[in-house]
């Protein structure tokens, strides 16, 4: 199927934020509001790209530099390892809950899959779908894990609050809240960014040290995270109908640097590190939005394509900049779109 694309030219607001230090009010300590979500899309119109039937409502998507891409997916619940310029499926491998968030620890893996139904953290190889290690009793609900530079992996403890530390598979100790319910997070060099999505901003922490260093209140309500650059992360602010970068000083100080608009819940994230180019879904209106972020104070919105039904994920195939898409419709939509880079408003 394919669609024109539409073109949009937008001028993006350059919003300063504040660091922990300059915060005018205290966290929220326990959950008190419901968490921010994507909208319910409606039925899609005409997505442009390949789209490829994937069973499970596929949420949490990933794409290793060998081309091989992994999804989480339930009923049954696992992650579905298939070949990312084809969408033909490879081998499903059975998990005990089903995972929302994925994560690459490697450039091609292993995938960071955390279970929110059994309080697990797996470890899962690309290549032949092994599970490679299982850490059991991570907080209540672990939500989203992100790797450090220095080979710690950082948990989300969502229904918990605060995070968890692992390191070979095994935990090593925890942080309590912090962030009440914490959600997506990102790895910016020895540090992970996490949101939490009760409203209270991001924390910043440090892998090695086991620490919170900083935190800021920025956004509405935010649910993803993704690396920009080693220094940027973007924050999907799903209620404030906006994405946030925010970067973080070497000693891990955070502050909003700039504000991208995307109307409509925007949720899932994901950039081509290597042509500086931030995607974003806008989940109430079916679009993946294009962001020029080669200068992360002053991002450019490049265009909107169209997507599948409930586009709740998104990730880039490293080798050739082509972009997948999750249909995360648990009905006959469920699918995975894969749409080629020359289709793209990327230049």
């Amino acid at each position: 199927m394919r669609a024109s694309l539409v073109a949009a030219a937008a001028v993006c607001l350059l919003v300063a934020g504040c660091s922990a230090a300059e915060s005018p009010t205290e966290p929220t300590t326990e959950a008190t509001t419901p968490a921010a979500e994507p909208a319910q899309a409606p039925d899609a119109a005409d997505p442009i790209g390949t789209v490829v039937p994937l069973a499970g409502a596929p949420e949490g998507v990933v794409v290793g530099s060998s081309g091989i891409a992994a999804a989480g997916v339930r009923e049954p619940d696992g992650v579905v390892l298939f070949d990312a310029a084809t969408g033909a499926v490879r081998q499903m491998v059975s998990t005990t809950g089903a995972p929302r968030h994925l994560s690459l620890a490697g450039p091609d893996g292993p995938v960071l899959v955390p279970l929110e139904g059994s309080d697990e953290l797996l470890e899962i190889s690309l290549a032949d779908g092994a599970i490679l290690s299982t850490a059991t009793g991570v907080g209540r609900q672990p939500h989203d894990a992100v790797q450090t530079s220095d080979g710690t992996v950082v948990a989300t403890n969502e229904m918990g609050g605060g995070v968890i530390f692992l390191r070979d598979g095994a935990i090593v100790s925890e942080l309590p809240p912090g962030p009440v319910q914490p959600g997506g997070a990102a790895a910016l060099g020895p540090f992970a960014a996490v949101a939490d999505v009760q409203g209270n901003g991001v924390w910043v922490y440090d892998g090695a040290t086991q620490r919170e260093v900083s935190q800021a209140p920025i956004g509405v309500k935010l649910t993803h995270a993704v690396t920009v650059n080693q220094t940027v992360a973007g924050f999907a602010d799903t209620d404030g109908g906006a994405v946030l970068l925010a970067s973080v000083d070497d000693a891990g100080g955070i502050r909003q640097i700039a504000s991208i608009d995307a109307p409509g819940n925007p949720y899932g994230l994901a950039v081509d590190l290597e042509r500086r180019v931030l995607f974003v879904t806008l989940t109430a209106s079916n679009v993946l939005r294009v962001v020029d972020v080669s200068d992360p104070a002053a991002p450019r919105i490049l265009g909107d394509v169209p997507t599948v039904t409930q586009a709740n994920s998104v990730a880039v195939d490293p080798r050739n900049g082509d972009v997948l898409v999750t249909g995360s419709d648990p009905g006959a939509a469920s699918s995975i779109q894969i749409i080629p880079r020359a289709e793209l408003p990327v230049g």
